[in-house]
């Protein structure tokens, strides 16, 4: 059952804030977004963390656009209360049971990831002399887990935002480590960065090891991009310089599968600082 210990909120209302339940109100949130396929419910990660300023806090921010726009609040004030109007209206929206946890990868069991991109060019994709896109819509590729025993179907793109300067991974199979993306020269993650994020240093997956991977670009001189990674994408820009990019409410479900399967830290630095084990391989085809 989805349940909270106290009041999750802003500070500034008196919320108590204790980290498993902040946790599961933005576990809740996410679930909301997705299903009402509005990011004004997004609280942007699910750390356990709430801004000492609730301005500057996106999980405060969720709260009070859910309780304006579903909840009927005149004035929000940015606070959930165990078995309050708030709270009753979000368990009315996707139900009083929490979902079961998803299945880990298990430890040395290797995974296939398989984007297929059917030749279809997304809108929002900058090509050279304008060509057009080909797709209506922003992420064009199917992407399919198999094997350690887990499977998944999630929607992404290959495409950077503007191919005139970047470039996409060309075809091919390539080996997939855990890792965080943009951790090439970041500090050392510890084992609280373990949550699902879609801003900053994040864990994601890495494309062999941010080493070189050959890529097709509308710019001649564009022939490799490193630093490439899978990652979440945003609702109107892709974010990708290369990368390989979820569909935004595709994304928690995706790393999520990651980081319940590798619990330990050090895998994630298996390699190098930022750098994990070999989780098995990406394959990218028609």
């Amino acid at each position: 059952m989805w349940k909270i210990s106290a009041s999750v909120g802003s500070y500034e209302s008196g919320a108590v804030n204790h980290m498993a339940d902040v946790k599961t109100v933005q576990g809740m949130l996410t679930q909301i977004a997705q299903k009402t396929a509005n990011p004004l419910f997004d609280p942007k990660g699910i750390d356990g963390k709430i801004a000492r300023v609730g301005a500057s806090s996106s999980t405060v921010k969720a709260i009070i656009n859910f309780q304006v726009k579903r909840v009927g609040m005149a004035r929000a004030d940015g606070r959930i209360d165990v078995g309050g109007k708030t709270w009753k209206t979000m368990t009315s929206m996707i139900g009083a049971v929490a979902p079961p946890t998803a299945k880990p990868v298990p430890v040395g069991g290797l995974i296939t990831l398989t984007v297929q991109h059917g030749d279809r060019v997304p809108t929002k994709t900058n090509r050279k002399g304008g060509e057009s896109s080909t797709f209506n819509g922003m992420y064009e590729s199917t992407f399919m887990l198999t094997g350690g025993g887990v499977t998944g179907t999630f929607k992404g793109s290959i495409w950077p935002d503007d191919m005139t300067v970047k470039g996409r991974v060309v075809d091919g199979t390539y080996p997939l480590h855990i890792g965080f993306h943009k951790g090439g020269s970041a500090a050392k993650q510890g084992a609280d960065k373990l949550v699902m994020k879609r801003e900053g240093v994040r864990p994601g997956l890495l494309v062999n090891m941010r080493k070189p991977v050959n890529v097709q670009s509308d710019n001649p001189g564009k022939v490799t991009s490193v630093g490439i990674n899978v990652h979440n994408g945003f609702n109107s820009k892709r974010g990708s310089d290369g990368c390989l990019t979820l569909q935004p409410n595709d994304w928690p479900r995706f790393i999520q599968i990651f980081l319940d399967g590798f619990p330990d830290i050090n895998d994630w630095h298996a390699m190098y600082n930022n750098t994990g084990k070999k989780i098995g391989q990406l394959v990218i085809k028609p």
